[in-house]
């Protein structure tokens, strides 16, 4: 798991150890349900804390140092959150309120790829095929996966290659800086427009356009098609009456 993975469980079950003041293998289902409805935070922090129990329970379960997980059948109804994405006709505005190639190219590659920030930072020259258009990125997970870009982004990449300082990485930049570019983008122009607005503007879009679920799936590095479908969930039902052919002809 990645290191922010690793806190977000860590930090959840201490701090819900210390809440509750007994260890976790001596809780019951009853015991973990009160606990939970008496933790100080919104439904949705309380879903987060689950999530971190339930995974620890499982751990526990498969050691045989808990006889049942006491989370089976725990459920916390979180209101469906507002998932901004990034609007396709948003996208040339962006590029022109770019100050460099290097910018440009961060916000072409992710509306082109859906790579999330941490794998977009990551990405090396070397890990570019320009005669393929594609790029080899590391996930979640240490999954290697490859993914695909357009003209315009192979344009700016190029570019940006013949520009590019001798430095490691190919935009030259960690991830918090490519963040911080992103909302200074954002509060320029007033566009949402962090990773993951864009990651879901790549999955909506590549719906839209006909591209088999299970293939947008491999191309955002998702290890279950729930979550795929949660990043599509824009795609409409008029999107489907669109995308209809007949069954009998």
């Amino acid at each position: 798991m990645s290191p922010r993975t690793c806190d977000f469980y860590a930090g959840n079950l201490t701090r819900f150890v210390a809440l509750a003041g007994q260890p976790l293998l001596t809780l019951t289902n009853d015991a973990v349900a009160v606990h939970l409805f008496n933790l100080p935070c919104r439904p949705g922090g309380k879903h987060a804390y689950l999530r971190a129990l339930r995974a620890f329970y499982f751990w526990a379960e498969e050691r045989g140092l808990v006889v049942a997980n006491p989370c089976n059948r725990l459920r916390i109804k979180v209101p469906k959150p507002l998932r901004p994405a990034v609007k396709v006709s948003d996208i040339p505005r962006l590029l022109d309120s770019c100050d460099s190639t290097r910018d440009k190219l961060v916000v072409a590659m992710l509306a082109d790829t859906g790579l999330r920030l941490t794998e977009l930072a990551s990405v090396r020259p070397v890990d570019v095929d320009l005669e393929r258009s594609i790029i080899t990125v590391w996930g979640k997970g240490a999954k290697q996966r490859v993914v695909r870009y357009g003209p315009m982004t192979e344009e700016l990449l190029r570019k940006w290659l013949n520009e590019r300082p001798n430095a490691n990485g190919l935009l030259t930049m960690p991830a918090r800086g490519i963040s911080s570019m992103l909302y200074r983008l954002q509060t320029q122009t007033g566009i949402r427009c962090n990773a993951h607005a864009f990651r879901r503007t790549f999955a909506t879009e590549s719906v839209r356009n006909g591209l088999n679920v299970f293939y947008v799936q491999s191309l955002l590095g998702h290890s279950s098609l729930t979550m795929t479908r949660i990043y599509a969930e824009q795609v409409s039902s008029e999107d489907a009456i669109k995308a209809y052919e007949p069954i009998v002809t």
